[in-house]
């Protein structure tokens, strides 16, 4: 019973409609008919400033935080807490309460390895910095950095489930960012 709680908790955290509510709160403005239409901290900031922006990402760092020790209260077995982490980002990615529209996962995604794996933050970013020094588009960057998160926690732990759930998180972040992608390679980079 507690294994439903943890992973439905996840689910739910992740839906919390953050950057659609500080919208309406703060701007009286519908996040998804504004600039990108994406429903995270990177859109808020364009639409309603630094104030909210930073606020949505701080709250979404937090559910990914929240999920991952809820699970970890829960349940002692890892699988749980892979599931629970996947649920959060998917809970965002695709918010039951937005008809399936939400944000891209990226701070969501931070709070999990902030709880879960502190050490892979470094080499992540790392990434991410590196790509946009070379692609000069960092909305590209960051999605395309997710691609380390298994190799890196390969290395680190060596172990095929840490890889299969850093596949499958970042495959879930990936499929936020195509059209990131598919703009980049029509040449309308930007940094942002």
């Amino acid at each position: 019973m507690n294994v439903i709680f943890a992973l439905g908790a996840a689910y739910l955290l992740g839906a919390f409609p953050t950057a659609y509510l500080l919208g309406r709160l703060l701007k009286k403005v519908d996040i998804r008919d504004t600039g990108s239409g994406n429903v995270g901290g990177m859109n808020m900031y364009r639409a309603a400033g630094l104030l909210p922006g930073l606020l949505t990402v701080l709250i979404d760092i937090g559910k990914g935080i929240l999920a991952v020790m809820l699970a970890m209260h829960w349940s002692n077995e890892l699988l749980v807490v892979f599931m629970a982490g996947l649920l959060v980002i998917l809970g965002h990615n695709y918010n039951v309460f937005l008809r399936f529209r939400g944000g891209k996962g990226l701070a969501t995604a931070l709070g999990i390895f902030i709880a879960l794996s502190p050490i892979t933050i470094p080499f992540v970013l790392l990434a991410a910095v590196c790509l946009t020094i070379v692609l000069k588009d960092t909305n590209t960057a960051f999605g395309a950095s997710t691609l380390s998160i298994p190799v890196i926690l390969f290395f680190q732990y060596q172990e095929l489930a840490w890889v299969l759930f850093g596949l499958v998180l970042a495959a879930i972040i990936l499929s936020r960012h195509t059209r990131d992608f598919q703009a980049y390679q029509k040449g309308r980079r930007k940094i942002a």
